[in-house]
């Protein structure tokens, strides 16, 4: 098995170990004294876990460091005290599509943003089969934990389809400020979308925010994980 094979299993063994414990990204990212977007990329298999994090990270998941260090997840104590969140078909082949989603580069906003998109392409993702004939699709990472548990930090998310109604989770992208390059970005759930304002919810903290639409550029629709698979 290459370095970037293990990366990937080694991120899948520890998401599946932190979903089934009913943790989020930012506890891992505090037990092994990283960042939220450290532990994001561990996951998705972009980067290998080091060493050094292992020890904590097994720890708090209560799995054996040495099979993680594997790409395995061996459980500490009896399994049925765990959540089956992740668990939801029998095991398979999954369908792949082609590499054809282009992933919008984005960067840390600021105080009052989740992030910003800098405009330009930063890579590509695979097309999921219930998207197969969908244009206008594109994903980016997210970068805030303002939507946790929804969205974790370093979750990729894809974007497109139906424009946005109320009850879907949604990207808002804002108008330049004087002075700046590129607009503010967020993370929401869109609850009320009128002609003088649009109202968002936000989970991390719990917080509704107003938008005047005038300042808007783009709202895209994020596209739910069940449509991704074609359900």
């Amino acid at each position: 098995m290459d370095q970037d094979d293990l990366a990937i299993k080694m991120g899948q063994a520890i998401r599946t170990a932190r979903k089934r414990r009913g943790l989020v990204m930012r506890q891992l990212a505090e037990a092994a004294k990283v960042s939220t977007g450290a532990v994001g990329n561990w996951e998705r298999g972009a980067n290998t876990i080091a060493t050094e994090h292992i020890s904590p990270i097994a720890e708090l998941l209560r799995i054996d460091p040495s099979a993680l260090m594997h790409g395995n997840v061996k459980y500490l104590e009896d399994s049925e005290s765990l959540g089956d969140a992740e668990i939801v078909s029998d095991p398979g082949p999954v369908p792949a599509g082609p590499m054809d989603i282009e992933v919008l580069g984005v960067a840390v906003g600021g105080d009052d943003g989740d992030f910003t998109l800098n405009g330009e392409v930063s890579g590509y993702v695979r097309r999921p089969p219930g998207i197969a004939n969908l244009r206008k699709v594109f994903a980016l990472h997210v970068l805030s934990d303002s939507m946790v548990p929804r969205y974790d930090p370093g979750e990729l998310i894809y974007c497109g389809g139906r424009d946005a109604v109320p009850g879907d989770h949604v990207v808002i992208e804002t108008f330049p400020e004087e002075g700046q390059t590129v607009g503010k970005a967020y993370v929401k759930k869109l609850k009320s979308r009128g002609k003088n304002r649009i109202v968002c919810e936000q989970y991390n903290p719990p917080l509704d925010l107003e938008f005047d639409p005038y300042a808007i550029k783009n709202m895209w629709r994020i596209i739910p994980l069940r449509e991704l698979l074609g359900y």
